[in-house]
């Protein structure tokens, strides 16, 4: 399952729903292995939590996962406000330059 354009939440939850449907049938997902079936569908914009969060000795469960994936979201959409913002105020013309009506 690849995140696509949904938000984080919207994407663990699809997640959790899968889960918990393959659970039902008898065939729990280990943490480990939720852990990096999340990471694998959330693209290239996270690979900066991703990498640590894979090399991590410790597996995070599911609720620790969903709270820095959204925060990390949260940030890239700052980032990118940011940006925005900058470029605009960038490209903002100050005043006139130039001569006009000299002679």
């Amino acid at each position: 399952m690849q995140r696509g354009n949904r938000s984080v939440p919207d994407y663990l939850h699809a997640v959790k729903a899968l889960v918990d449907e393959i659970a039902v049938i008898d065939h729990p997902i280990s943490d480990d292995d939720l852990t990096l079936y999340v990471l694998n569908g959330l693209g290239p914009n996270f690979q900066e939590i991703a990498a640590p969060i894979r090399t991590r000795e410790k597996s995070l469960l599911f609720k620790e996962s969903h709270d820095l994936l959204v925060g990390h979201e949260s940030y890239l959409r700052h980032l990118e406000a940011t940006t925005q913002q900058q470029v605009i105020t960038t490209n903002y013309p100050k005043g006139r330059t130039g001569s006009q009506g000299s002679t």
